[in-house]
């Protein structure tokens, strides 16, 4: 006997697009500034009240909605004073870590988000040449959505940033503050394991919003001059490199 479908059965749509499963922020230090770079890895986590047995004969019944959170699977900071050319080999390293060549020759995508403001610049043209040599001798190379971002003030509105000359330039308020929200809401959550887990928190804890009353910008810095921010702002590239594009905030998952 042979299965088949209700005539009047029609699969359930699914999302326009296939989520990507990693997002890799670098925020390049200076010579006395520590360089960062972390990972988020995109998950649906679905209600804890969610019911998973089927009713009816539809798969379409086993539907639920899901909420995306990011786990922060990565966080480094190369050791002070690693040639920055080294720090481009090892980010092209893990990308193409993360996404593997498949057991059938396809090819895996991953977005990057570079700090190139200032000497980054520099950097971001190395990363670039890493890439092409190495799909220039390789077939494993994944896909990368390169996203080169110079950082500006934070006057700016919060609005879709501009891009000019393959750089986007985004407020450093249009960074910051989406992550720190997403902290908050445990939208981020930090991966057992993760060595620098204490400073980034310390780091969150030590950050603050000011406010020119005179402009009504926004400001945000670490309490102390003498505090870094690099980790946070690694995370903040790598949240908003799934930001700029997605507006949809909640799939649909098939148990």
């Amino acid at each position: 006997m042979v299965m088949a479908w209700d005539t009047g059965y029609q699969p359930p749509r699914m999302p326009k697009y296939s989520p990507r499963r990693y997002s890799v922020g670098v925020d390049l230090g200076q010579a006395n500034d520590p360089t960062a770079i972390a990972v988020l890895e995109k998950k649906i986590v679905p209600p804890r009240d969610a019911m998973f047995s089927p009713v009816g004969q539809h798969p379409g019944n086993r539907l639920v909605e899901g909420d995306i959170v990011y786990d922060l699977v990565y966080l480094k900071r190369p050791k002070l004073g690693t040639p920055y050319d080294v720090i481009a080999r090892r980010v092209a390293d893990l990308v193409c870590e993360l996404e593997p060549l498949g057991s059938f020759g396809e090819l895996g995508q991953v977005t990057l988000s570079v700090d190139g403001t200032s000497v980054g610049r520099a950097v971001v043209d190395m990363l670039d040449a890493e890439f092409k040599r190495r799909g220039a001798t390789s077939r494993a190379v994944p896909k990368v959505d390169f996203r080169r971002v110079s950082v500006t003030g934070s006057q700016g509105s919060l609005k879709r940033p501009t891009r000019t000359g393959g750089y986007w330039s985004v407020p450093k308020k249009d960074l910051i503050f989406p992550a720190v929200a997403a902290f908050q809401r445990g939208q981020i959550r930090i991966a057992k394991g993760i060595k620098d887990r204490d400073a980034l928190v310390n780091e969150l804890r030590n950050y603050k919003r000011t406010t020119n009353i005179a402009t009504g910008g926004m400001q945000f810095e670490p309490w102390r001059e003498s505090e870094h921010d690099d980790l946070l702002f690694a995370v903040c590239l790598a949240l908003w490199g799934w930001q700029q594009r997605r507006g949809q905030t909640r799939l649909r998952v098939i148990r």
